[in-house]
């Protein structure tokens, strides 16, 4: 199991992100919010590390193709569009903690 560890990142802050993120409600009817949020959280709870990666890139597509849903869609998606960004940035944060040491970049 990789050792995870936050180096310079507000732990707290972390906690209220993915908060906001895990119970964002305005978009929580929508089948392609209800669908990246699913694979988000597979991946920040998957403990399998051979998996942990495969996990990681499978939610960051998903968020990448949703984000360009609603960047083509017309209305107001700030919400979920702010949810997206929390994600990726803490899937990435995940990514590099989980990396070996001489892996990361």
């Amino acid at each position: 199991m990789p050792r995870i560890s936050f180096f310079s990142l507000d732990i707290s802050h972390i906690i209220l992100k993915m908060k906001h993120i895990l119970s964002s409600s305005s978009h929580s009817g929508s089948r392609a919010f209800t669908e990246w949020r699913a694979l988000y959280v597979a991946a920040l709870f998957e403990k399998d590390e051979d998996r942990m990666m495969e996990r990681i890139d499978e939610a960051k597509r998903a968020l990448v193709v949703r984000a360009r849903e609603l960047f083509l869609a017309s209305g107001d998606h700030l919400q979920e569009q702010a949810a997206i960004d929390d994600a990726l940035q803490f899937l990435h944060a995940l990514e590099r903690c989980a990396l070996p040491p001489h892996a990361a970049h």
